[in-house]
């Protein structure tokens, strides 16, 4: 890995000096606007190798196909700000599950993902054709859209302001924007435990840059326009016990399955108890979706 160094004079998200960061593991932290990032980051390139190749193995693709209830939650999250419908864009979208959630939902779908193996899960799975390439705001000239939606990439980009500006380019007023992305709230320790295990690359499921605060994104949006911009708890990926007569199963690995389901179902129930009597301004989910109107 050939590290390229940020620039840490000042924070890459709000601009403040250095004078504000805090040691976290890998990463530091602004104490302006909460964000944490990496100090350094793997090349553009290695970037890309990694996402069109690397992650891709038959493991992950299996766990995204089953992360469909999560999806549909995000649909029904989509769904609330717009009963209407209309058209979603995608970005970094994978094998296309929520695309194919909200096309059986009546929704006109566009999906841009840079790796071509999940393009060809998601034209073999669910008969999507994506678009194989990294998302641009100058692809889709003089096209907007109702919705755009974007799980899990924001925190791996060198430069999240510039994409979410990017993105603001081809949503239409009215529109919604949907994020989905690690919290630093709960995470905050685990940065310490990353570094304690020497595991800089992959901790959040690939190379994260940046780990974010909910007040992180509110100032993001908030200097983009957006006035109406609203945070609630993901439920977390379930992986239940596979059938033990199926191939390469065990007593023991089931049981670890089984455990590390009943912790997130615990931990889940707890966040969203927090969240609903702090009349829903505790955001403390490790996972979290940001929903911004654009006005």
């Amino acid at each position: 890995m050939i590290n390229t160094p940020l620039n840490v004079t000042h924070c890459p998200v709000c601009g403040a000096a250095d004078s504000r960061y805090l040691r976290r593991g890998y990463y530091i932290k602004c104490s302006a606007c909460q964000v944490a990032f990496r100090e350094q980051h793997e090349t553009v390139s290695e970037l890309g190798e990694y996402w069109q190749k690397e992650f891709w193995t038959d493991e992950e693709i299996e766990k995204r196909k089953n992360r469909e209830p999560v999806f549909r939650e995000a649909f029904k999250l989509l769904c609330d700000q717009k009963p209407e419908g209309g058209s979603v864009l995608d970005i970094g979208c994978g094998i296309g599950t929520f695309l194919a959630v909200c096309r059986e939902g009546g929704w006109h779908v566009t999906g841009v993902e840079p790796s071509s193996i999940a393009c060809k899960v998601a034209k073999k799975a669910y008969g999507l054709d994506l678009i194989n390439d990294l998302f641009s705001s100058a692809m889709f000239q003089g096209k907007k859209f109702d919705a755009v939606f974007a799980a899990q990439v924001l925190h791996h980009l060198p430069d999240p302001v510039a994409f979410v500006a990017d993105i603001d380019r081809v949503l239409a007023d009215d529109g919604i924007l949907m994020l989905r992305t690690p919290n630093l709230i709960p995470l905050e320790l685990s940065l310490f435990l990353q570094r304690l295990l020497g595991r800089e690359k992959e901790f959040f499921c690939g190379p994260a840059l940046y780990t974010f605060h909910p007040n992180t994104l509110a100032l993001l949006f908030r200097r983009l326009g957006y006035r109406d911009v609203t945070f609630v708890n993901s439920r977390p990926f379930l992986e239940m016990p596979a059938a033990p007569w199926q191939p390469g199963q065990s007593t023991g690995a089931n049981l670890r399955r089984l455990l590390v389901t009943s912790l997130k179902i615990a931990g889940y129930t707890t966040v969203e108890a927090v969240y609903k009597l702090s009349n829903e301004r505790a955001v403390i989910g490790p996972s979290i979706f940001v929903i911004a109107r654009k006005k």
